[in-house]
């Protein structure tokens, strides 16, 4: 699908402005909320493109070879690859999905 795209999205994370603890726990929290961030926002783009009629698809092996694609794309050191997204026109409107009931997907408590 990579090769295939017309156009491809590499979201970085860059932590450029993260708070420095001295202490393990508080460092890996930060770190983790720069993730959590990332995929918020890797979302709202495939959100953003899909109200633009367009299709796309976030894959993650790129972050199985982060060096490679540094490398490839020139990227600094501190930019950390998290997948790619591939875009492009729908060769197809896509099938309509049966209703779901959201109650199947919520637990209260």
């Amino acid at each position: 699908m990579l090769r295939q795209a017309p156009c491809l999205v590499v979201p970085c994370l860059v932590t450029e402005g993260a708070h420095d603890y001295p202490d393990r726990r508080r460092a890996a929290a930060e770190r983790e909320m720069f993730v959590v961030a990332m995929g918020a926002a890797v979302q709202n783009l495939l959100v953003t493109l899909s109200g633009e009629g367009l299709g796309s698809a976030w894959v993650s092996s790129t972050m199985f070879c982060r060096d490679t694609v540094r490398e490839a794309l020139a990227l600094p050191a501190d930019w950390d690859p998290m997948g790619a997204v591939a875009i492009g026109y729908p060769a197809a409107p896509a099938a309509p999905r049966p209703e779901r009931d959201p109650e199947a997907y919520l637990t209260v408590r």
